[in-house]
Parts: structure tokens; sequence; C-alpha cells
């Protein structure tokens, strides 16, 4: 893995903004209740070669709750299925709060950001800051890790986790105690008690991501963002990627305008793939490109801010199962291209490896320190550029997962299990596609669709291929399907082959060329004829 590293990163960043003199200090960054620490780090954990320049472990930890999800679904059962659920819709790992009881109202209206300290059922020190609005004497405390809010896991993790008994809460606040902060200058001491084990929760989960499309991607500034806006116009509705995970986890149809699946006939194989490959590639997929979006309207508003938005959407994208170097298998988007590479022969430096990074990876990364330099000097243009190539980018995986289930169905004895994972994949590519071509669209989901009687490669491939240029990516970006064993393409799987449709124009090209030679060769035979006999 190519470690991207920014070593110039430090306590101070120097920026103009508008030609004023924009200095940042993140040690000085403190809001009222603020106790300092000494476990501050200068630099961020790094995500698979990416070096965050501000603190977002807890965004990445969203990875330990699709794998959990994952887990259960693999049991193929109900009881499975019933803790998938609660993982998805209750999270566990991301952004995790307590809702607690005071003695009594403190003296004067608590803000948001307000910091809090208590202990652990150890007598180890715990805080939290003040997360929603204070309703008397409930706060809602958002744990807070020692290296910053986003830092290093606050190890409180409960949420959904109770369903199998996952919960972490030696690191939650004690059940009963006393909590202390800082209010107007004052401190104040609360007596309190809460349950730790219905008491916390996560404000992060892999539903969220879904049901938060209409607030943060289309009703908001700058909004609708491009690609959100894509899905919502052709399903009809904000939260279409909710809506195809629940159908699938309750065996109902979607009640999309167009796209529709229906996974009443399916089986826990198909529903599990559709749930899994969903919640990656539909909510998580739009909520990094949020990150993005929200990271370069930041930018252009002179936020600071910018640089940590941009940073929420690499951790999105990459997870923290990844590490530092992206070596250990990870769970989201960062995994698929890495995963994908394998079959369609698009893995190292070069993209020709089957073994090692996605190229894609390898290019994101490099894309993601780009557009991270442009804002921490608030260069928005380039940054919007370079977002705009790591959107495009990111609909590769998608496309080689379509492809992938479509060729395994047809030729492979692929079922439900690939006829799952297909139709999850194309669920998620088809807006794209249906802005650039809605006849192409049409053609990958009548193949692809849930329950779908038949499935064609070769439609599939030559439909996307009909679109590669709008979706500004081409043939070698996607590979072809390799058969390791043969060591060569599977027959019909190549990268770059002509399609019956190119084939067509190229037959129909040739032979218009021929006559026209002929034509021409004809005109001077006779006009050279005629000159001899005059």
């Amino acid at each position: 893995m190519i470690c991207f590293t920014s070593l110039f990163l430090a306590l101070w960043a120097t920026t103009q903004v508008d030609g004023r003199n924009l200095k940042i200090e993140a040690s000085s960054l403190k809001l009222e209740g603020d106790i300092e620490t000494p476990h501050r780090q200068l630099l961020p954990t790094m995500l698979a070669g990416y070096q965050p320049s501000t603190t977002v472990s807890d965004y990445a930890a969203i990875d330990r709750d699709q794998k959990i999800m994952q887990n259960q679904l693999e049991r193929e059962s109900d009881e499975g299925f019933n803790v998938a659920s609660a993982i998805y819709k209750e999270g566990g790992h991301s952004k995790s709060y307590a809702v607690i009881d005071l003695d009594r109202s403190p003296d004067t209206y608590v803000l948001k950001n307000i910091v809090f300290e208590g202990l652990d059922s150890s007598g180890r020190p715990v805080k939290g800051r003040t997360y929603l609005t204070q309703q008397r004497n409930r706060v809602q405390l958002r744990y807070e890790a020692l290296d910053g809010l986003e830092g290093m896991y606050p190890d409180c993790n409960v949420g959904g986790l109770t369903e199998i008994g996952a919960e972490e809460t030696d690191r939650c606040f004690a059940e009963t105690g006393r909590l202390t902060t800082i209010i107007s200058g004052q401190r104040q001491t609360f007596s309190y008690s809460y349950n730790v084990l219905t008491d916390n929760f996560n404000a992060r989960t892999l539903q969220g991501f879904s049901r938060l499309v209409a607030t943060d991607m289309i009703n908001c500034v700058r909004c609708p963002y491009p690609d959100v806006g894509y899905a919502v116009d052709y399903y009809g509705v904000p939260s279409y990627s909710n809506l195809w995970i629940e159908a699938a986890f309750d065996k109902k149809s979607t009640p999309y305008d167009r796209g529709n699946a229906d996974f009443s006939d399916w089986g826990h194989v198909g529903r599990a793939e559709s749930i899994k490959i969903g919640a990656v590639t539909m909510n998580t997929f739009m909520y990094v490109l949020r990150e993005f979006e929200d990271a370069i309207g930041d930018c252009l508003a002179g936020d600071i801010e910018a640089v940590s938005n941009w940073d929420e959407g690499v951790a999105l994208y990459t997870g923290s199962l990844e590490g530092p170097d992206g070596s250990p298998r990870g769970r989201l988007l960062h995994q698929m291209a890495d995963d994908h590479c394998t079959v369609f022969k698009t893995c190292g430096i070069k993209g020709n490896d089957i073994e090692g990074v996605s190229k894609l990876n390898l290019d994101m990364l490099a894309l993601f320190e780009q557009g991270q330099r442009h804002l921490l000097s608030f260069d928005c243009k380039p940054a919007e550029e370079t977002k705009n190539k790591i959107a495009n980018l990111m609909y590769v995986p998608l496309i080689q997962g379509v492809l992938n289930a479509a060729y395994r169905i047809e030729f492979l004895d692929g079922y439900q299990r690939e006829q799952g994972q297909g139709a999850a994949f194309a669920a998620a590519v088809l807006p794209r596609v249906h802005v650039a071509n809605p006849n192409a669209a049409k053609i990958i989901y009548k193949n692809m669709k849930v329950g779908a009687p038949s499935t064609s490669h070769r439609e599939v491939k030559e439909a996307f291929r009909s679109v590669y240029r709008d979706l500004n990516i081409d043939c070698l970006h996607i590979g072809g399907m390799w058969n390791t064993a043969a060591g060569t393409y599977y027959k019909g799987g190549n990268a770059c082959d002509v399609t019956k449709t190119e084939m067509t124009v190229l037959i129909l090209s040739a032979i218009g060329g021929s006559i026209l030679f002929a034509l021409i060769g004809a005109f001077f035979y006779y006009r050279g004829r005629n000159h001899d006999e005059y």
C-alpha cells in the first residue's frame, strides 16, 4: 500500500481566505467546559495510507457495525436477520452518546458542546459533550475519546449490540455517580442515574445515512447534490436506499417510481446479499459523497471545517478495519474495490495484476490527498474538480459488481446469492446510468432486477459500455472477467472487446469505405480513359 503522508500538517495551519490570513491553532479550539488532557495527538491515525488532518476515527468505526451486521446475515436465519436489523437501525460503534437524568436542572440553559466529566464503573475518568437539546434535568452526552471527539473510539459501545451481548460498557459512564461541568464560568456538580444498557445510543448508523438524505443532501445549501439527485429523481423518494434494505429484511416490495424490487419470493441467501451490499453501495456511498460535497461548500464559505468534512468522507470510504496501510480486510467501499480487482485483473499500479491493492484505490488515495491539499489552502475550484473525479471513479466497483454477477448467473451456475449481489449493485448504479441513457438503464434493470427471469451478460455489458463516456470512465477502469485457472479472460469477458453494436458500426463503416474507394477509383479510371481518347 502506498502511504500518502502529509508531514506539513502540524498544530498550526496557515491559509488564505479572500485575501485574509486565517491562522488556526488546533490546540486552541476549546469550548466552554473543555478540560486539558496530555493525550492529544499531533497527527491522527492513518486510514489505509491516507493521513487525515483531523481525528475521524469515530466516523471510520461505522464499518464495525457493517461487519457485525454481515456476520449476522450470514447465519441465514430469522434470528440472525433480527439481530442484523437491530445493528442496521441502532448501530453500536459510531457517535455513541448517553441520555442521563440529573438530580436537578442546571442553573442556566445548557448549550451544545458543553463538557461533563464523570467516572466509569472502575473509577476511571469519562467525559462527554452535550449533544442534543437539554430537556429540563435530562442531558444527552456524546462520549469523547482521550484524543478528541472523533478520536480513537470512546469504547462505550452499546446500541444494537445488546441483541447479541456484544456491548462494551467498561468505558461508559457508571450507572450512578456525579457529573461536573463548567457553565457560564461556574463549576456545577450533579448527582445522576441512568441504565447503561438502555440509555446509551448511537447517533451515526447505517440506516441513518439514508434517512438523512432529505435534510443533508436535498434540502440544504448548494443542494441537491448531483449524485443523490439522480437517485431521488430515479426512485422518487429520498430514503430510497433504506426502503430497499427494509424491504429485503421484511420480504416485501419497494414503493419506487421505477426500479422496484420484490423480495417476497426470496429466502435468506438472496436477501442477505442485497442488504449487505446495499448498505455499502447505497447508504454509505451517498454519505461519502455528501461529506465531500459539504467540504466544497465549506471551502467556498471560508469555513475551516472544510478539511474536516473531507477527512470524514475518506473515513467513511475506507473504514477503520483497513488499518493504517489498508492490508487488513475492511467492509466498506475500499475493500469492495480491492475485491473486484482480483476478479477483473485491475490490481496494482498499472492495473493489470490479479492481487494486491486495486489501481482504483491507489488512484483514489492520490485524489484524496490532492483534495486535502486544495482545501488546506482554500483552493476551492481545484478541490471541486478533484471531488468530481472521485465521484466518477466510485462507480467503477459498482459496475464491476453488476458484470461479475451477470456473468456468473448466466454462465457459472450463479443462483440467488449472485442474483442478490447483482440486484444490489445494479440498484446503486442505475440512477447514474439512467441520466446518461434511460434505455441502457432499462436493459440493465431487466436483466438484474430481483426475480429477473433471465440474465444476459452481453446485454448488460453493452448497456454499460454505451454510457462509459458519459460516466467519465472507460473499459480499462472496469477490466474483464479473469479466469485465474486458465490464465486468460472468460469467453465474452474481455476488458475492451468490441461489442455487437460497435462491430455493426465497424462493418458498415468498412462497407461504406469500400464502396467509396471503389467509386473514387472508377471515377479516376474513366477520367483517365477519356483523357487518353481526347
